[in-house]
């Protein structure tokens, strides 16, 4: 950097000039930097978009390679049962009547038994189990409250959960267990200490039901079965009903392959192939008009991936004795943009034709086929992948040019320094010497006799 001092000897600006002159190597050279890191940087997210592009078009051709056939599983009364399917059931019709829903037992304290829920209990233990589950105990201390009973019983966490509901007649603790099924129901034993503290009132004997513990009872085409909850797991094989509801009267549960699954599996192909041909036209395009080009025009990695799609497209799966063994034959059709579209009509042929596990066969080879070959765009070794490697390459060397550049400028306004300041201090010289000489001419006689004309 140049010296506070530089040009005092010349009267010169010499800051300023070096500053001029460094900085008129400084700014081409950091313009140009500056344009190149824009485009790398604008080639790099290019192909970042590129890259989710084919990755959605590869997670639909994931959907077609590994295609299972599903089933849909319906209810004619949703209010009394939902029903799911896991693919293995067998497809067709069956009647489910609910004649009750499995429910958990209710037991609450004697109507008028305690006032409020601060009214004190009496002291001793309460004894609780609820089915053939681990019994716990609470220890109910002398002036504990209704409140507080309630609170013991649910921080013991024994299956079992208390509250207290005011009905008019004062409040009563209600206990229900926290499992349904006829066989949950609750125990309570109170022991007294010491004996007459009314603890009792909490006993079992003395508390009353307000609801029934019972199983969930269903009829399946004329067969009753029973469950302690409100799920039938594998009742019917491959299938899970739900109960909702009881039922007057039976209702339907119809079981179906969904076929249709396919045909929307190559629509989603289709949505996401026609996204990556709308990027790679938006990347590549030109206009003509405003003579500006994309930050990809002409790029042969987009080239590249545009044929060996396109190729993939036409070439037919190895499947013998089959007819559509084409995604064009299957209904995915060719535009004259390159975009693909669907044609039902030809894939309901095929599917007439060849037989849906035919073409299923088909759409699984085609699919895997094509994923393999998006793989080979997106992964370490793909052709997106070295190129976007070379580009940060190039992103690092060109980081490393400007700190060259920063050291060869500071060399230089070093060497500027120095030599303008020599020629300052040159200069200094010669001023004072000019100086020295103009004072001994003016004391000079013939000065001073002129001076007095």
């Amino acid at each position: 950097m140049a010296i506070s001092s530089l040009g005092i000897g010349s009267g010169l600006d010499l800051n300023q000039i070096v500053n001029d002159l460094v900085n008129a190597e400084r700014v081409p050279k950091e313009t140009r930097f500056n344009q190149r890191e824009q485009r790398l940087e604008a080639q790099i997210s290019a192909y970042g978009n590129l890259t989710s592009a084919i990755d959605q078009v590869k997670g639909t051709l994931s959907q077609l390679s590994e295609f299972e056939l599903s089933q849909n599983a319906s209810v004619s009364n949703r209010d009394v049962a939902r029903v799911t399917a896991d693919g293995t059931a067998a497809n067709g019709n069956f009647s489910l009547e609910v004649k009750q829903l499995a429910q958990a037992q209710a037991l609450a304290s004697a109507p008028g038994d305690f006032a409020d829920p601060d009214a004190a209990v009496g002291a001793g233990q309460l004894a609780i189990q609820v089915g053939d589950g681990d019994a716990f105990t609470v220890n109910v201390q002398e002036g504990d409250t209704l409140r507080d009973v309630r609170n013991a019983i649910n921080d013991a966490e024994g299956g079992v959960t208390a509250s207290i509901v005011n009905d008019g007649d004062g409040a009563r603790l209600v206990l229900t267990a926290n499992t349904t099924g006829a066989a949950n129901t609750i125990n309570v034993t109170a022991t007294e200490d010491p004996a007459g503290s009314g603890l009792a009132r909490l006993d079992g004997a003395n508390l009353v039901q307000t609801r029934a513990a019972q199983d969930a009872e269903a009829v399946i085409n004329g067969l009753t079965v029973t469950s302690t909850t409100n799920t039938l797991e594998d009742t019917v094989e491959g299938l899970s009903i739900e109960l909702r509801g009881t039922s007057d009267s039976p209702v339907t549960v119809s079981v179906s392959e969904d076929q249709g699954a396919l045909q929307r599996a190559l629509e989603g192909f289709v949505e996401a192939y026609n996204g990556l041909i709308g990027q790679t036209s938006n990347l590549t395009a030109y206009n003509a008009e405003e003579q500006q080009a994309s930050v990809l025009t002409g790029d042969s990695t987009v080239r590249g991936i545009r044929s060996r799609l396109g190729n993939a497209l036409v070439e037919p799966a190895q499947i013998p004795d089959v007819n559509a063994r084409t995604l064009a034959s299957l209904g995915v059709v060719s535009n004259r943009d390159g975009t693909l579209g669907f044609d039902s009509d030809r894939f309901n042929q095929a599917l007439e034709n060849d037989g849906f596990d035919n073409v299923t066969a088909v759409v699984r080879a085609i699919g895997e086929r094509m994923e393999s070959v998006t793989s080979s765009f997106t992964g370490p070794d793909g052709l997106i992948g070295v190129r976007t490697e070379g580009l940060q390459n190039d992103l690092e060397r060109l980081s490393q040019q400007r700190v060259d550049l920063n050291v060869r400028l500071e060399q230089l306004e070093s060497r500027l320094v120095r030599q303008f300041g020599r020629m300052d201090s040159t200069v200094a010289q010669l001023q004072g010497t000019s100086d020295f000489l103009m004072g001994q001419l003016a004391n000079m006689p013939l000065a001073q006799n002129n001076s007095r004309r």
